[in-house]
C-alpha cells in the first residue's frame, strides 16, 4: 500500500503561511508581470489564481492578462529559496515518522510505503493519509492532497483527483473507472511532445494504452511502450525509496524581466543562482567536479562556458568564483543580458569515511 504526498500549490502556500493575509486571494509566485509586458513563467499559484485559468509555466505575460489583479511575487523575493527548503525539511521530516520506507520525489512530493503501518489508524488506509494530512496542516499550516494506491505511479496519478487538500484510494481493482478516462498526460514522465505523439496513434487516456496490445505498443514506442503498459495495470511494483539512476546535474537560471548591461546586477543573481545549487548539493549529500553557466543575450543568441576541478567538492565561494570568471568573456559584448544560468554535473555522492574515534566512548 503506497501513499503520494503531493504539497498544493507549495511556493504560494509557503508565502500565504508566511503571510496569512494573502489567504483568499489570486497569488502567483514567477517572474515580475510589469503589467502584462514581463518575461519568465508563473512558478505555481494559489487555486484562487487557477480559477482564472493561470497555471504552471504559463508566460507571466499571459497570466496577467488573465488576472491583472492577482497578487504577483517573484519566486525568492519576500521570501527566499531557503525558507521554501526549509519548510520542505520539516514535512519530509514529519512524514518519515509514519514509515521506515520513505522517499522524497522533490521539494514538494513524496513517497511512503504503509502496508505494514496502516492498520494503525483504521480499518481502511483512508485513516492514515488522513492523520498525515491533518498532521501536515496542523503543525506546519500547509495544505497536502494524498493518493493512496498499490503503485507508486498510481498513487501519483491518484494525489492529483481530489485537489486541493484530498485523499483519493485507487486500488488495482479500480483503475478503470478512475483513471482510465483520464488524459496520457497524467502519466508520470509522459511530457507534451510525448501526449502528442501518442494522440497521432489515437492514445488519448490511459485507458486507451492499457487497452493496445503489447506488439502494438512495442512497434510504437520500443521497451518504453511496454513500461507504459506495466503502469497503467496496476503492475509497476518499484520499491519506495529505490530510485534507478543516480543524479546527473542540478542547474538554475533566471530570465531578466528589463534585459541587463549592469554587471553589478548580473553578477549579483549569479551570487543567488550559485547559493541556491549549493544548498541542493548539501541537501543531497553530493560534490561536483564541473561548474557551467548559461548567457542568453537581446535576440535569443545563447553561449554556455564549462570549467572541471581535478577534485570533487561543494564550495560556494569557489563555485562562485569559477561561474564569475566564465562570465568574464562577455564583458565586452556589446548586447544586453536576456537570461543567466549556473549548472553543475559530474556529481558524486560525498561519502565519507568514518574515523575509527567514531567507535569509542
Amino acid at each position: 500500500m503506497i501513499i503520494h504526498v503531493d504539497l498544493d500549490c507549495f511556493f504560494a502556500s509557503v508565502h500565504i503561511k508566511y503571510h496569512p493575509f494573502l489567504k483568499g486571494y489570486p497569488v502567483i509566485i514567477g517572474a515580475d508581470p510589469y503589467e502584462g509586458r514581463g518575461r519568465g513563467v508563473v512558478s505555481t499559484c494559489s487555486y484562487e489564481a487557477r480559477e482564472f485559468g493561470l497555471h504552471s509555466a504559463m508566460p507571466i505575460s499571459q497570466a496577467y492578462k488573465l488576472c491583472p489583479k492577482g497578487i504577483y511575487i517573484c519566486s525568492g523575493h519576500q521570501i527566499g529559496f531557503s525558507n521554501y527548503h526549509e519548510e520542505s525539511k520539516k514535512v519530509m521530516m514529519l512524514l518519515e515518522k509514519y514509515s521506515i520506507k520513505f522517499q522524497p520525489a522533490g521539494i514538494d512530493e513524496a513517497y511512503l510505503d504503509v502496508t505494514k503501518t496502516w492498520k494503525k489508524y483504521g480499518e481502511t488506509p483512508y485513516g492514515i493519509a488522513k492523520d498525515i494530512q491533518a498532521s501536515i496542516r496542523k503543525k506546519l499550516s500547509l495544505p497536502a492532497s494524498i493518493g493512496i494506491a498499490e503503485t507508486k505511479s498510481i498513487a501519483k496519478i491518484a494525489s492529483d483527483l481530489e485537489k486541493p487538500e484530498g485523499i483519493s484510494v485507487v486500488h488495482n481493482s479500480e483503475l478503470n473507472s478512475k483513471i482510465y478516462h483520464l488524459p496520457v498526460r497524467k502519466i508520470i514522465g509522459v511530457g507534451k511532445k510525448s501526449e502528442e505523439r501518442m494522440n497521432k496513434f489515437g492514445i488519448k487516456t490511459i485507458g486507451d494504452i492499457n487497452d493496445m496490445p503489447e506488439q502494438r505498443l512495442y512497434n510504437l514506442f520500443g521497451s518504453h511502450g511496454l513500461y507504459l503498459k506495466k503502469v497503467v495495470s496496476g503492475q509497476n511494483f518499484k520499491e519506495v525509496g529505490l530510485i534507478k539512476g543516480e543524479r546527473k546535474s542540478i542547474s538554475s537560471e533566471r530570465t531578466f524581466g528589463i534585459d541587463q548591461q549592469n554587471w553589478k546586477i548580473v553578477n549579483e543573481k549569479i551570487k543567488e543562482l550559485v547559493g541556491n545549487l549549493v544548498h541542493q548539493l548539501h541537501k543531497y549529500n553530493l560534490v561536483t567536479r564541473t561548474v557551467s553557466i548559461k548567457v542568453r543575450f537581446q535576440g535569443f543568441e545563447t553561449f554556455t562556458r564549462s570549467f572541471s576541478y581535478q577534485n570533487y567538492h561543494a564550495d560556494e565561494k569557489i563555485i562562485l568564483h569559477t561561474a564569475l570568471s566564465l562570465l568574464q568573456e562577455f564583458h565586452s559584448k556589446p548586447k544586453k543580458i536576456r537570461l543567466i544560468g549556473v549548472r553543475v554535473s559530474s556529481l558524486k555522492n560525498n561519502r565519507r569515511q568514518l574515523p575509527l574515534t567514531m567507535f569509542f566512548n
